[in-house]
């Protein structure tokens, strides 16, 4: 009997891609794909195990490095957190046996490793992941090419590329395989960015008798206001409930002031540019499209009942606005052999530069 039940999400689809059982149904699948490299190899032990040591040694620390290297007083980035991701990574595909065995056992390693940078500071921190997975050295359950391929994915979740956020594309990794299976890195990038995306909950947020640096309160409070998304269809649904002494007073934020509700809607629309973004990269998988979200303002002195409420409905549609998308936008400077932007800008160049001739 192996170590996952259904409500394991993701670690019993992995388990169950090892045994050939389609875990929706518990019937044995004949598959003419393949699964997972050849090796002498117990993948759903072999994680079980590394995840023991990532929550025992590594997640209950992320913090406690953050804090020490001057970053205040971060929201949870530890084992509850990782298991957030984890579970929205389920919840935001279409149907997660799509991904090969492989290809879930390579996103759950990511995941466990997509924050664990903050240990060493929150700057730059998905710039630490290669660091600190070469320190961890042969006690990882990976061999040197995994360990580039997890170290691209978890890296790509945030950050920049020579001051571009289009770290999925910068990764520089086509569609590969390893011992003849198959891995999609960038879709897993995707996956694991959108999912972290909608990762920052309540359940994130400090306990109340904990003070909160200024330069934190803005992201503590976030989380607090948020209770935790549901997934329906194509839809996430948020729900925010923002204490009265926070709609009278603006919170600190990176050496800032911000008022919480504009703190929620500018979070909001960054989490409509990250759908938008992962979705490029996802090949059909990431099926939702909108977000329903309902802001309650709750009345002084009450932690329940609601004062005000605010409705909205956020959702992709619409042909590209030409004055954002344009040709240039779409231009791709890093493939082999193109310039890096258009040659002429326009047919009136082009007449000028024809006349010459």
């Amino acid at each position: 009997m192996g170590r996952y039940m259904a409500r394991d999400g993701l670690r019993y689809y992995l388990q169950c891609k090892q045994e050939g059982i389609d875990p929706r149904t518990g019937k044995e699948v004949d598959s003419s794909v393949k699964e997972f490299p050849d090796r002498d190899f117990d993948w759903a032990e072999q994680y079980f195990r590394f995840e023991e040591t990532m929550n025992q040694k590594y997640h209950p620390n992320v913090n406690l490095g953050a804090a020490i290297a001057g970053d205040g007083l971060l929201t949870d980035h530890g084992v509850n957190h990782v298991r957030s991701v984890i579970s929205h990574a389920q919840s935001i595909l279409v149907d997660p046996m799509q991904l090969t065995g492989y290809e879930l056992y390579l996103l759950l390693v990511s995941i466990h490793f997509h924050d664990v940078g903050n240990i060493l500071g929150r700057d730059k921190h998905e710039e630490k992941i290669e660091s600190i997975i070469e320190k961890m050295g042969d006690s990882l359950p990976l061999d040197t090419v995994e360990q580039g391929f997890v170290t691209a994915i978890a890296t790509a979740h945030g950050g920049y590329v020579d001051g571009s956020k289009d770290t999925i594309h910068a990764m520089n990794i086509v569609d590969e395989s390893y011992d003849s299976v198959q891995i999609r890195c960038k879709l897993l990038a995707a996956i694991l960015r959108f999912a972290d995306e909608i990762s920052d909950d309540l359940g994130r947020a400090a306990p109340p008798e904990i003070p909160i640096p200024a330069a934190n309160q803005a992201y503590h409070e976030y989380s607090k206001a948020l209770v935790p998304v549901s997934i329906e269809g194509d839809t996430i649904k948020f729900q925010f409930r923002v204490p009265y002494d926070l709609t009278q007073k603006k919170i600190g934020k990176n050496g800032k002031k911000v008022y919480l509700y504009d703190e929620i809607l500018n979070r909001l629309a960054k989490c409509m540019r990250e759908l938008e973004y992962c979705k490029k990269y996802a090949y059909g998988m990431i099926r939702l499209t909108t977000l329903n979200i309902v802001i309650g303002f709750l009345k002084q002195g009450s932690s329940y009942q609601i004062q005000e409420n605010v409705a909205l409905r956020l959702t992709l549609q619409g042909y590209p606005d030409e004055t954002r998308s344009s040709i240039s936008d779409y231009l791709d400077a890093g493939l082999p052999g193109t310039a890096s932007g258009l040659k002429f800008k326009d047919g009136k160049a082009v007449r000028a530069a024809m006349s010459l001739k």
